[in-house]
């Protein structure tokens, strides 16, 4: 027999839900910043306004990837 869950079941796998998700966004960052320091280390991008958009670029995977850190552990916090 199926019962619907409870609101406080609901409410906590949208909690693990959200968790997963930050988690996989997190992995991503992780993944980006990984291929834009190739790009930047190997000279792939060789001209001084590729490698400045690639920098760039880093910067803000960086960034995405502190606001995920911040968004698991309030996460973590949560439950």
């Amino acid at each position: 027999m199926n019962r619907p869950p409870t609101a406080d079941a609901a409410g906590a796998l949208d909690q693990l839900d959200a968790a997963s998700v930050a988690q996989s966004l997190r992995t991503d960052f992780i993944g980006l910043i990984a291929i834009f320091d190739r790009q930047l280390s190997n000279g792939i991008a060789a001209d001084g306004d590729a490698r400045s958009r690639i920098f760039d670029a880093r910067v803000a995977a960086e960034r995405g990837l502190d606001l995920t850190r911040e968004l698991v552990e309030l996460l973590r916090v949560a439950s």
